[in-house]
């Protein structure tokens, strides 16, 4: 099987800090096909290059090359590139027609059996486009979140959004509530399936002596820390996290807090943390290494994961720390938002909390703390996790796409 994975968010190299389920699907689908990603240039990176296993094709969109202002960078997506800069919003019309004629191209060029396009908008508009009504390849198409959200917003959402879908040969969404705000923006039932991205299990499972190694912060930390790793954003939630850290203090008073990442909120997440008087026992670490957050993830005692429905209506569809903090049999406790309650069940492999309600997060997480190691839920948790390794979701695509090469039906 030949696939053509489309994709806005691809990193450069694989520590540069860009998100890397979609590099992390395509290298597992290439363990049994074909596989080309398409993916938009940098500054510094466009026509053909090897990343991995991946044969990846960048193509330009804007010239000079450095101004070039669309494509996912710094922690910060399309949507936030387009929200800063009046240049970005200047190329989407040029990135959009570049996009289309690159993915008709390698369809033809390389005979491609199926598209698979992540977001509706750019890559799915484009991938429908490129196929037009003769159709040379199946699209299936991967909603994540952001991609609906910014529809419900545009003028001519819900048009785009039925164009894309009535052309699609199966959907997945990342989690039930972007499932359901898709099938609300478009009138109809997307008929989509639920399918998280996956995490490698065998990198967050704890060493047979991980407690006989160094633990970073031990030595700040007496009582060790509660660990938030994600972009500093609105929908994230950390401000209510870093609001909750008081109540936690009461019972555990040298809980420390660390939080992994970066993006527009910082500052505010920092002032916060002045205005409660608790520089002492927050540390902001920046972002981090996927080896780093392994790490970070297998010496913490409790992940936490505090979404929330913003003030723009979005949320996340699966933040996947969930799944990696689960596989490294670390106690989780999240918001009962979207995605995380497709993973988490009450009390019985984590624990999940009211989102934006400070007082009922610190509650779950002494909970948490207070849960035996190890326990039911932690052994729970590592269980559920097994679902989501990648060669799992690998085969799950797989599966659905061979059915629509051989002319069936994707499972609904």
């Amino acid at each position: 099987m030949r696939i053509l994975v489309s994709t806005s968010t691809f990193p450069s190299s694989l520590d540069d800090g860009i998100p890397r389920f979609v590099y992390d699907l395509a290298e597992s689908l290439a363990a049994h096909a074909q596989v080309t990603v398409l993916a938009p240039g940098t500054s510094d990176a466009s026509g053909r290059t090897t990343m991995g296993t991946l044969d990846v094709r960048r193509f330009g969109y804007f010239w000079p090359r450095r101004l070039q202002r669309l494509t996912p960078s710094g922690g910060q997506g399309m949507s936030d590139k387009m929200r800063e800069s009046w240049l970005a919003w200047g190329q989407v019309m040029p990135f959009l027609v570049r996009q289309r004629l690159a993915t008709r191209r390698l369809v033809r060029e390389l005979d491609i059996d199926v598209v698979n396009a992540h977001w509706i908008v750019p890559q799915g508009l484009t991938a429908a486009w490129a196929l037009g009504r003769r159709h040379e390849a199946k699209l299936l198409l991967h909603v994540h979140a952001a991609d609906v959200y910014l529809l419900q917003r545009l003028p001519l959402g819900r048009v785009i959004a039925r164009y894309v879908v009535k052309r699609c040969d199966a959907i997945f969404s990342a989690g039930s509530h972007v499932r359901d705000c898709l099938d609300e923006l478009l009138g109809f039932p997307s008929n989509a399936q639920l399918q998280p991205m996956g995490v490698h299990l065998e990198l967050f499972r704890r060493p047979q002596n991980a407690d006989a190694t160094a633990k970073r912060f031990a030595a700040d930390f007496l009582d060790g820390y509660v660990l938030f790793v994600g972009r500093f954003v609105e929908k994230k939630g950390t401000a209510y996290l870093i609001r909750a850290l008081p109540h936690v203090l009461q019972q555990i008073p040298h809980l420390g807090l660390v939080l992994v990442g970066s993006g527009a909120e910082e500052n505010n997440l920092r002032r916060e943390v002045e205005t409660l008087g608790l520089e002492r026992l927050v540390r902001f670490v920046g972002r981090q290494t996927h080896g780093e957050i392994v790490e970070l993830l297998r010496d913490c005692r409790v992940a936490v994961v505090p979404s929330i429905i913003d003030s723009r209506g979005e949320t996340e569809g699966m933040p996947t720390v969930v799944i990696e903090a689960m596989s490294a049999g670390v106690r989780v406790v999240g918001s009962a938002v979207d995605g995380i309650p497709d993973i988490i069940n009450h009390e019985q492999n984590g624990w999940l909390c009211r989102p934006k309600d400070p007082d009922d997060l610190a509650a779950k997480i002494l909970t948490a703390l207070n849960d035996p190691t190890p326990s039911a839920v932690t052994q729970s948790a590592i269980e559920t996790s097994q679902r989501f390794g990648w060669p799992q979701v690998a085969a799950n695509y797989l599966e659905c796409m061979q059915r629509l090469v051989n002319g069936e039906k994707a499972a609904t």
